[in-house]
């Protein structure tokens, strides 16, 4: 089964984010073998809105307040799963590994992690045991608030493994 959303800066941004906490909730509360993210850019990017506790159940850490990507990837290696982030060797991605390395320093789990390092890369996607999302979306601010971006959201087993092929290419 697949969703496609359009969104721009004034329409469906609640659609992606909504999304993106049910991938990742989902993930936490089931946690796959393998979460790919593949994206140009990456950010640590607010995912959960847990400012009203909904979500501080998954993780006794988490206050009530914006929760951020690496803190979920981090929550996400403690909890066994494997992480591979694909992205652009440029300075504000490099930033953002640098920072989840150091996070995993503290909670342990480093070797969890895999980066792979793409120059050219184009390709947008996160990859869980249970979804893919695909589309013209990176990982940061602009691509959550500012710029129009389509999206494909997809659940069918078929869908998911042809991605995993894909993904697993970069290696």
């Amino acid at each position: 089964k697949s969703r496609r959303i359009f969104k721009t800066a004034s329409s469906s941004q609640h659609e992606i984010r909504e999304l993106l906490q049910f991938i990742f909730v989902s993930e936490i509360l089931a946690p796959g073998e393998k979460i790919w993210l593949v994206t140009p850019w990456i950010s640590n990017v607010p995912i959960l809105d847990n400012r009203s506790g909904l979500f501080s159940s998954l993780d006794p850490t988490w206050e009530n307040r914006l929760v951020r990507l690496n803190e979920i990837l981090v929550r996400l290696i403690t909890l066994g799963a494997d992480v591979v982030i694909v992205t652009k060797p440029d300075n504000h991605c490099k930033d953002f590994v640098l920072r989840l390395k150091e996070d995993l320093e503290i909670m342990g789990g480093g070797e969890r992690l895999t980066v792979i390092w793409r120059q050219e890369l184009h390709t947008k996607g996160i990859l869980t045991s249970k979804a893919l999302l695909t589309g013209s979306m990176n990982l940061t601010n602009n691509g959550l608030e500012l710029w129009d971006e389509q999206v494909t959201f997809d659940t069918d087993a078929r869908d998911i493994a042809q991605g995993r092929i894909n993904f697993e290419s970069y290696r």
